[in-house]
């Protein structure tokens, strides 16, 4: 293997990451997800070559999505790699679905589910309490590009976390050109995945084409977006933190549904304000989507007169009650009893509060009663020729 000032500054910038933010305490067990691609290679290497001074216990862990043929070939790849270290390795098969209650995703996004699900499994069996993954700097200016193009959000605008719960990306502030040139010193040949060179995925698009070509004309771009995405990171941090106080303020359940004070909702920042009517929603199982959070509060907001209620689908609404905005289930339908009309005469509706008048009016010569009189939406002209009591 072969040692040079590259592999050093690597090492050293993953060593102050690990520091500055704070990813690993002594004697923690990580577990380290390995594809076998360049980036997970560098990544095992690197804490490998650190593990010994921090106490840190590392295995590996491979999932086989079982998407292309030489899925089988990779994953004993990656078993060799880890037997070189003198590691543990388990190669995890999933399958490769749809979301959780046949939620429609992406074959990136549902693979990626999967791949999740199986790092929570191995992480459980194994007591591991980190989870390292390979993402670099791009990683991060990538996915910031396409979530500003595709809307997030300011939770999703601050991009990849270097640290999310149990996960932890060492390779956060290393760019993909230092990855590639430090697996060159590595004793194997990373794996090529040929669907990264797929322009029809949108990150590939990102990758290939639109990040060049930016950079063709900003050569500073990436360190720009980087910059900017850290920023927003920092600043989500500050709502997050902003929008639970919010929520333990003014969000409880009620007998019906989730309560928020409209009152207390008015006097919130913007920001704050959409954030805890975003974590209503969720609490719901709804997605909170920017148009859904407009109309909220456009038509259900302090200013707006009466009682109005909007449907927020998957069975759910909001309404508003005694200076409360109120997310509940949509009540179930009241069971209407069949009223027999054996003629003329005012008769009441059981269940729904109403009552209906049932009256006979002669034709005079050609002229219809109804004309000129449209009847509005609580009167009905029925052609008597064409009916018979009882109704």
């Amino acid at each position: 293997m072969r040692w040079d000032k590259e592999r050093f500054a690597v090492i050293e910038r993953v060593t102050r990451t690990l520091e500055r933010r704070n990813m690993v305490a002594r004697g923690d067990a990580v577990l380290v997800a390995v594809s076998g691609g360049a980036d997970s290679l560098v990544l095992l290497d690197v804490l490998v070559q650190v593990a010994g001074a921090r106490g840190l216990i590392l295995s590996v862990v491979h999932v086989d999505h079982g998407l292309r043929p030489e899925s089988g070939r990779e994953a004993e790849f990656v078993k060799e790699v880890a037997s070189r270290y003198g590691l543990p390795c388990r190669v995890i098969p999933v399958r490769v679905g749809g979301g959780p209650g046949g939620e429609r995703l992406s074959p990136e996004e549902a693979a990626r589910e999967a791949r999740y699900a199986a790092f929570r499994e191995e992480m459980e069996r194994t007591g591991a309490s980190r989870l390292a993954t390979g993402h670099t700097a791009d990683d991060r200016v990538e996915t910031f590009l396409l979530r500003l193009i595709t809307g997030a959000g300011p939770r999703g605008l601050g991009s990849i976390p270097p640290v999310r719960g149990p996960y932890i990306r060492p390779l956060i502030d290393v760019w993909r050109h230092e990855v590639l040139a430090y697996a060159e010193s590595l004793p194997f040949q990373p794996l090529q995945d040929p669907t990264n060179l797929d322009l029809s995925i949108p990150r590939n698009l990102v990758r290939h084409a639109v990040l060049p070509y930016l950079e063709e004309r900003f050569p500073a771009v990436k360190r720009v977006l980087l910059r900017e995405a850290e920023t927003l990171a920092g600043l989500w941090e500050v709502l997050d933190r902003e929008a639970g106080e919010a929520e333990a303020r003014a969000l409880r359940e009620g007998e019906t549904g989730l309560e928020l004070c409209l009152q207390e909702l008015e006097g919130m920042p913007p920001a704050v304000r959409r954030e805890l009517l975003a974590r209503a929603l969720r609490r719901l199982g709804l997605d909170p989507t920017c148009e859904l959070i407009e109309e909220l509060w456009e038509k259900l907001g302090p200013t707006r007169e009466g009682n109005p209620s909007i449907h927020l689908g998957s069975g759910m609404q909001a309404w508003r009650e005694y200076g409360r905005l109120v997310l509940g289930p949509e009540p179930a339908p009241s069971a209407v009893e069949e009223v027999l009309i054996p003629g003329e005469g005012v008769y009441r509706l059981p269940g729904t509060g109403l009552g209906l008048k049932v009256e006979l009016l002669p034709r005079e010569g050609d002229a219809l009663p109804w004309e000129g009189d449209e009847g509005g939406s609580c009167r009905a002209w029925l052609d008597a020729d064409l009916l018979s009591f009882p109704l």
